[in-house]
Order: C-alpha cells, then structure tokens, then sequence
C-alpha cells in the first residue's frame, strides 16, 4: 500500500539521489532541497510503499493570492502508472488552493510525454516553450491550470 506524508529533513538524502536518477540533467542539492522543505510558502509530499521508502515526491510554491509553482513531481521508474504522480499533484494542488493560490504553473521537457499527458488530463494548458530552459538543447513546455 502506498501512503503520503510531508517531506522531512530525514527525507533530503533520498531527495538528491532520485533527483540524480530522475533529473540528471538538473538535480537539485541537498542545500537546495534543506531550504525548500523548510519554506512556509512551498510544500513538498512523499509518497512511500510498505518498507517506508520513499518512491514518489512533489514540491508547490504557492506564495498566497498568485500562481504557484510546481517545483518537482518524480515517480521511481518501477512505481509509475500507479496513478501516485495523479495523488502527488492532487495534493500539492490542494494545499496551494489553501494558500489562496489562483492558478497552477509547472515546466516540463518537450519529450516527456508521458508527464505532459498527465499534466493534460488534469486540466493544464499548454501556453509555450523555453528555449533551454533544462540545459542546453532541453527546452520547457510551460503549462498552466486555472483554479476555482
């Protein structure tokens, strides 16, 4: 059974390894994830199987009265189409609904099909590319998800 929880300090080490796994053309550091997870305008869900490990992740920035931010979604390889990233995201979106937040914005890889797809069943818009926006020749599909 998978179950969620806040992202804790505990968690940063297998943050940053996943993020070497799942991004690695852009990981976040442990510095990087320390300040995030600590941040009262962003919040950052796990996901974790029956061992506790954790398998999923996902962080908001929702600063209250404006868009806010997808920061991350990453699903272990093994885990996905299990519909956690859909969990992950409903969550996040949730929390920055409570926030105030009036709309939704995330980047993701032009050739990430399968997280576009989701990303579409869930209601965001496409509205443009960043050109590099991951790295050289790794361009951004901006999306976007008015919320009520």
């Amino acid at each position: 059974m998978i179950t969620y929880r806040d992202a804790n300090s505990f968690d940063i080490p297998v943050l940053v390894s996943l993020d070497k796994d799942l991004f690695p053309y852009s990981p976040w550091s442990a510095g990087q994830y320390r300040e995030e997870i600590s941040a009262p305008t962003r919040r950052f869900i796990v996901a974790v199987d029956e061992g506790q490990s954790v398998i999923g992740y996902a962080g908001v920035f929702a600063p209250g009265g404006a868009e806010a931010d997808v920061l991350t979604v990453g699903v272990v390889p093994i885990h996905r189409g299990q519909g956690i990233a859909r969990e992950l995201m409903a969550r996040i979106t949730l929390w920055a609904q409570d926030q105030g937040s009036i709309a939704m914005m995330l980047e993701v890889k032009t050739d990430n099909v399968e997280a576009i797809s989701l990303y579409e069943s869930l209601g965001y818009a496409k509205l443009n590319v960043r050109k590099d926006y991951f790295g050289t020749g790794l361009d951004a599909l901006v999306m976007r998800k008015e919320l009520p």
